[in-house]
């Protein structure tokens, strides 16, 4: 892909040194303007952040893969998207679909200031995100 017509906003340089020091604080390889910060929580749950545009991160993590386009994946996403609408007023994590349409992740985007912002929304995310891998073992 060109990046010049990428839709990828471009890693801000110091959301990416901080997200640098953490990495340093988890014994993680640093993220690159390129690459994602990858972790794994509590031996289970995988996570990326990344460094975006305008001081920002995203935290995301795949919950799902997609099945093919037809009735399965009409009634899982029916049944993902009414459970999301219902966790918007308490979760600033959102249940997202990815560009290619091949599967479903939990996504947040934040401002981090600190490595101890960075660590309370891993942990945020985390809790969300153990919500979101039963629900989509049951759907």
């Amino acid at each position: 892909m060109n990046p010049i017509y990428s839709s990828a906003p471009i890693a801000d340089p110091g959301t990416l040194q901080l997200l640098g020091r953490y990495a340093q604080s988890t014994n993680a390889t640093p993220p690159t303007a390129s690459t994602p910060l990858l972790l794994t929580i509590d031996g289970t749950y995988r996570i990326r952040l990344r460094a975006v545009g305008e001081s920002r991160m995203v935290v995301s993590s795949r919950l799902c893969p997609l099945p093919e386009p037809g009735l399965a994946r009409d009634h899982m996403l029916e049944r993902l998207g009414a459970l999301a609408c219902g966790t918007m007023q308490r979760s600033a994590a959102a249940c997202v679909v990815d560009e290619q349409e091949q599967a479903v992740w939990l996504q947040q985007t934040a401002q981090p200031v600190s490595t101890q912002d960075i660590d309370d929304l891993v942990g945020e995310f985390v809790n969300e995100l153990a919500f979101w891998v039963g629900v989509v073992r049951n759907v």
